[in-house]
């Protein structure tokens, strides 16, 4: 347990002196992206957090929150989705749903905690797989799908737990299966959208999951391929969060705009994914926000309110009920990690909980 303190604070130390890229140039098509996540040192106010799907108003929180379950209704899909990678019949999924087992659910799995290797696109593609303590090849568990930021590995987000969600899931004595995928090279390209299939389809036949509470995250360049797959896997992707994404410099499918719960955070003074990159061109984190919200039917405000100090989530108004969308700001910089306690993965499971 000492070694295991020890690994995470180095680990930290060594995020904390990071040197950003920049993926902030309008100009560049070329793929750049920011460095790790480095602490920043602004305080986090002491007010409560309210969550839910629809809110009103924007509430500056900290801490756990309350949990945000959304309500019920219409027909709760049956089956085991599509053949390989899961899923769900075509329509939206409602908030509480029963569990939809994967073809992998009552068969004893060869899968352990470790890295392991698959072919995709006529590649050997690195990957990583948390199985739970305990497996039960009947229970169908959530599967988080997270991928790293740029120049790093499946072992910089298993060395921060999976971007500190898997101690949020033990805290609520809960366990999932955690994916990590390694890019070829610094960055994530196109046939990363295949090795997302590809992954998904092994485990669709090799573990017991809940086809329909696959969820994706991932900081900076991580959060780019986060969104980019959230454009067009909507249907295998149950929510999605993006920390310190862009919506550019990352290869994008044409987008089926179809609906997906969102949620993404957004330093104020991040120069590496900015809110706003260039405006005319709808390059920034706050577009990203904007099409996420029209994709799933919220009122679009005037101004999103932002927070340059204690971060602030704002829940857009009127969106589907089984498709919440949020955004989180705060006074910081390109990070994932921010406040005592990191406020991010916070959220991220209590937006993630939900569903």
């Amino acid at each position: 347990m000492q070694d295991q303190t020890f690994r995470r604070l180095a680990f930290c130390v060594t995020l904390a002196s990071s040197v950003a890229i920049s993926c902030a140039s309008a100009e560049s098509d070329s793929n750049n992206d920011g460095g790790g996540g480095a602490t920043a040192t602004s305080s986090v106010s002491s007010a409560s957090g309210s969550g839910g799907a629809t809110s009103s108003s924007t509430t500056t929180v900290a801490g756990t929150g309350g949990d945000n379950s959304g309500g019920s209704g219409g027909a709760e899909p049956t089956g085991s989705g599509s053949a390989g990678t899961g899923g769900w019949p075509e329509g939206a999924i409602p908030m509480g749903n029963a569990p939809v087992p994967s073809a992998g659910c009552g068969k004893a799995t060869t899968l352990t905690t470790k890295e392991y290797t698959i072919s995709s696109s006529g590649q050997n593609r690195v990957y990583y797989v948390d199985m739970p303590k305990n497996y039960d090849m009947n229970k169908p568990y959530r599967l988080f799908y997270t991928s790293h930021w740029i120049g790093s590995r499946w072992q910089d987000v298993e060395g921060q737990d999976f971007y500190f969600l898997k101690p949020q899931l033990e805290a609520d004595g809960e366990q999932a299966i955690f994916v990590a995928p390694s890019s070829d090279g610094a960055t994530w390209q196109e046939k990363d959208h295949a090795l997302f299939d590809d992954i998904m389809a092994l485990m669709n036949e090799s573990v017991c999951y809940d086809t329909t509470r696959v969820f994706a995250t991932g900081f900076s360049f991580g959060g780019m391929i986060t969104y980019s797959l959230s454009t067009n896997h909507q249907a295998e992707i149950r929510a999605a969060v993006g920390i310190a994404p862009a919506n550019y410099n990352i290869w994008l499918p044409e987008k089926t705009r179809k609906p997906i719960a969102w949620m993404h955070t957004t330093g104020m003074t991040d120069g590496t994914c900015p809110w706003v990159n260039n405006e005319a061109q709808k390059r920034g984190a706050k577009f990203i926000a904007l099409e996420k919200a029209e994709d799933n039917g919220c009122t679009i405000p005037t101004d999103i309110p932002t927070s340059n100090g204690a971060y602030s989530c704002y829940d857009f108004q009127d969106c589907d009920p089984e498709h919440p969308t949020r955004v989180c700001t705060f006074g910081g910089g390109h990070t994932n990690i921010d406040g005592n306690p990191n406020w991010i993965p916070i959220e991220s499971w209590k937006f993630f909980k939900q569903f």
